[in-house]
């Protein structure tokens, strides 16, 4: 016989006053009582949508390993439907029983998912805090993308996927079908498509920069039979979850092309690549073409009940249009005055067809280049602008700037990591985003629908490590999209922590545990550089081992402590080797600090980086610490100017030697390193002498080394950059990114 226990809790503390729900309820009201729940669980299903119903007796017993009757006198766990209330809206009261009540089915899942998290497993049932909770999202549109074209992933892969971000909330799964690397949807009409655009012959391995490159030529490939997607799409609708395709146009084309290449502007057979990038062949503008991407989108709209479809639009270089002579008749024919608004042509002859067909077209940022469409959606990748401008034109929005959204990013300065694109995007760094821009005015903030995180394939072969770069990451941005009450991020680590992750340990969830791992900061001293040691958790405990030189160092640390490190005396390197590890994360961390002369030297800048990149400032140039390949955002400084002046100050006059400069050759991300150096010196910053002009024709791009041999105090170096990225390559018309980091001047007093 099913029974309940009540007992009261005498150490009131131990309740959180805040919710251990993730993403975090509007209201939540806990009190300091607790009910044990046995063997089984009575419900009232007389208001519980039979989807709903199936969820939560899939939860109770294969999750709470506990049996649940339902009948309409059920009366442990009720629900109720309530109207006048905003969407998805949901309340949870736990008294004497458990009273849900919802507006919509969804709400009512939502609701579902948020008592589960509420419950604690006992050895026979579960006990819960009584409390009572409030809540409703924030956004409409609460995303997550997959990238399945660079690499491809199962039915059921993609499933287990649905089902993580369904149970925090997200309502939108954004499914990237097609690439140059592959075409993964079958089209009946098109049946090479999948046959030929779903397999490459080779796949790169390693980094897109990294050279020579290396290819693995085993074939690869895989797609999706138009069961298959009934079947997800069917699967996600059970759990609240809307598919938004994305079928690319008119870049990023070579997939289909290879299948179908009277599609391209020369006709030229290519196959499908096995590396990454952007690729000059595109879909030609003409008639034709544009009447077979209806085709295949006909067979798309009858598969996705999904109000948006998706058309990409982006990084599409307009080479070949500038030469076609069928692209030059429709600019002619058309009016348009060049290839701008020839691609805003191919984009609004799409949108005419899926409005007339009952559908949105949304599509990413570079559509609003030669005049957005008029029913068109954005999607903002480049960061926060073009999703004000295209709101400020009373558009659409879901904001996925990179430096928050992309998850394909590193999430550690770990040398561990794995292999990632570039970028750092932490988890805090993720938690602080905020999609409504501060720029934008109040009266066109309702344009902006939400956010979502995406997840680029290029580096992420497989499901397990597809798992570690979403999560935890995702579940912070599900705060950010849902919550209307969010806590402070010390407070979402700590629920985190002690609630969820458990959960995903209990799911075999390959989560990146990278915010356990010890930390060290570094700060400018008057000797060099402060490193300073703060354990963040309770009982937490680091192991630090310095080696410098001969000298070996071991320290152990259980609050905070500093250490120095003084500036090479001589003038050459000493590197410092510092291994940092803690019982929370013994796998540790390794740091290499390059202990030169000019360690946290003097540096004037006579721009300031962008605020995106901005690291510690000057401090970043001189901290000893070198910027990885691939690079993350914290240890180089981003200005996104051509022409930059750096004025080093040695502090008197001395004998100069030489100096160093780092900088970063990045295209696909924009950044670029300089085309040339000027350098020069003075004695008192009043009288400059050039010594020497050198361009990237004669000095490698990353690296600049230049022998000085003068005496002086100042040395000044000129920095030119393109100021335009060239036709063809990613951002072509754009200004180019300049990175850099460590600034090394050798001299002897």
């Amino acid at each position: 016989m099913f029974f309940r226990c009540f007992f009261l809790l005498f150490i009131v503390c131990s309740v959180s006053a805040q919710s251990p729900i993730l993403p975090t309820p509007a209201v939540y009201k806990p009190l300091s009582e607790s009910i044990w729940f046995g063997n089984q669980l009575s419900i009232n299903d007389e208001y519980l949508p039979d989807n709903c119903k199936t969820y939560l007796a899939g939860l109770l017993t294969n999750q709470m390993k506990m049996r649940a009757v339902f009948s309409s006198s059920g009366h442990d766990l009720n629900f109720k439907k309530i109207t006048n209330v905003p969407q998805d809206y949901y309340t949870i009261n736990i008294d004497e029983k458990i009273t849900i009540t919802y507006s919509t089915e969804a709400g009512c899942f939502y609701a579902i998912n948020s008592l589960y998290q509420l419950m604690n497993k006992e050895d026979v049932g579960f006990t819960v805090f009584k409390c009572f909770l409030q809540d409703y999202p924030k956004f409409s549109w609460r995303g997550m993308h997959l990238d399945v074209a660079r690499h491809f992933f199962t039915v059921d892969e993609v499933k287990r996927f649905i089902d993580l971000i369904a149970f925090y909330k997200f309502n939108t799964f954004h499914w990237h079908l097609t690439d140059d690397q592959g075409w993964r949807i079958e089209i009946k009409k098109y049946p090479l498509l999948t046959e030929i655009g779903g397999w490459r012959d080779s796949t790169m391995i390693g980094h897109y920069k990294t050279e020579p490159r290396q290819y693995d030529t085993t074939r690869y490939g895989g797609f999706y039979t138009q069961e298959d997607i009934k079947e997800v799409v069917a699967y996600a609708a059970s759990k609240y979850v809307n598919i938004v395709p994305e079928i690319e146009m008119p870049g990023h084309a070579r997939a289909a092309l290879a299948a179908y290449p009277n599609h391209s502007c020369t006709g030229k057979k290519l196959g499908v690549p096995g590396e990454w990038g952007v690729f000059e062949e595109i879909f030609c503008a003409k008639e034709g073409t544009i009447d077979f991407l209806k085709d295949v989108l006909s067979e798309v709209i009858e598969l996705f009940p999904s109000e948006y479809i998706h058309i990409g639009g982006d990084e599409a270089p307009k080479i070949r249009w500038k030469t076609c002579p069928k692209c030059q008749k429709v600019i002619r024919e058309n009016g348009l005055k060049n290839e701008d608004e020839l691609q805003s042509f191919f984009i609004r002859e799409i949108d005419k067809y899926l409005t007339a067909n009952n559908r949105k077209l949304i599509g990413w940022d570079e559509i609003l280049e030669g005049g957005l469409s008029p029913n068109a959606a954005v999607m903002s990748w480049r960061g926060m602008k073009g999703g004000i401008e295209a709101a400020r034109q009373e558009h659409y929005v879901v904001m996925t700037p990179t430096e928050y959204c992309y998850f394909d990013h590193y999430q550690s300065l770990n040398a561990n990591e794995p292999l990632a694109i570039g970028g750092l995007t932490t988890l805090e760094k993720v938690y602080a985003f905020n999609p409504i821009p501060k720029h934008l005015e109040a009266n066109k903030q309702a344009y902006i629908l939400g956010a979502q995180g995406n997840l680029w394939t290029e580096y992420i072969d497989n499901f397990k490590k597809l798992e570690y770069m979403a999560f935890p990451r995702a579940i912070a941005l599900a705060n950010v999209v849902w919550s209307v009450n969010k806590p402070e991020y010390l407070e979402f680590q700590r629920i985190l922590i002690e609630k969820h992750f458990d959960l995903l340990d209990h799911w075999h969830v390959n989560y990146s545990k990278a915010i356990l791992e010890p930390k060290m900061n570094m700060f400018p001293s008057d000797n060099g550089v402060l490193i300073r040691f703060e354990p963040q958790f309770k009982d937490e405990e680091y192991a630090v081992k310095i080696q410098d030189g001969d000298e070996l160092q071991n320290l152990k640390i259980k609050s905070a402590q500093s250490i120095e490190i003084h500036r090479s005396s001589n003038d050459l390197i000493d590197t410092v080797r510092l291994a940092l590890m803690s019982n929370l994360y013994p796998q540790g961390q390794t740091y290499l600090i390059l202990n030169h002369p000019f360690l946290n030297g003097k540096v004037e800048l006579s721009a300031l980086p962008n605020e995106r990149f901005v690291g510690q400032g000057t401090f970043t140039l001189v901290d000893g610490i070198k910027g990885k390949r691939p690079w993350n955002g914290a240890e180089w400084l981003g200005f996104d100017t051509s022409k930059l002046e750096i004025i080093l100050d040695a502090g008197k006059k001395v004998n100069l030697n030489a100096v160093e400069l780092s900088f970063l050759e990045d295209p696909t991300s924009w950044i670029y390193a300089p085309t040339e150096l000027n350098f020069y010196v003075a004695k008192n910053k009043k009288k400059w002498k050039q010594i020497a002009t050198v361009s990237s024709m004669d000095k490698a791009k990353e690296i600049w080394n230049q022998p000085i041999r003068r005496k002086a105090r100042f040395v000044k170096i000129v920095v030119n950059s393109p100021d335009k990225i060239s036709e063809g390559k990613p951002g072509s018309g754009h200004k180019p990114w300049l990175f850099m980091d460590e600034i090394m001047l050798f001299f002897k007093e």
